[in-house]
């Protein structure tokens, strides 16, 4: 009972976690799948299971640079706003307001590529608007992933 309760709080923390872009939302999930398999002589989460919900953590990880390389690519934007995305991303962690990360990754993408890539207005802020949505959808596929991670923990508990 109690190494259930636990494996829900990881659960819980790792969806919640898929909403930020820069939490790790499935590794933890994984973590929390692992610890009660080592707990529980894995039963009932086995060495298969564990290896399928590592190679979906993976997926979602990788996924999220893609899915946000190519909603920034679709928009226009250059190698240069790419960089400047992520390293608005970054700095949009530290920011104290909400949505400090996607403020962050439309900024670093805008300046980057007025900076970096000599783009006009126009350009740039599509751009911008290109990371954004980039990373957003990236955002929403890593929760998709961690629900279909949830899934098959609690198909194979209960």
């Amino acid at each position: 009972m109690l190494l259930n309760i636990m494996l829900y709080v990881f659960m819980i923390a790792g969806v919640i976690g898929t909403l930020f872009p820069v939490f790790p939302g499935t590794a933890i999930i994984l973590l929390g799948a692992a610890l009660h398999g080592l707990l529980t002589d894995f039963e009932p989460l086995n060495a298969f299971v564990l290896l399928a919900l590592t190679g979906m953590s993976l997926l979602a990880w990788a996924g999220q640079y893609v899915i946000a390389g190519i909603g920034s690519r679709k928009f226009g934007s250059s190698k240069y706003g790419v960089i400047g995305a992520c390293l608005g991303l970054v700095v949009g962690i530290f920011l104290p307001i909400p949505g400090g990360i996607f403020l962050g990754t439309f900024a670093g993408a805008f300046i980057f590529e007025i900076c970096f890539a000599v783009k006009d207005l126009k350009e740039a802020t599509q751009a911008g608007i290109g990371a954004l949505v980039g990373t957003i959808a990236s955002t929403f596929f890593e929760l998709f992933v961690a629900l279909i991670m949830v899934w098959i923990i609690c198909a194979r508990i209960f």
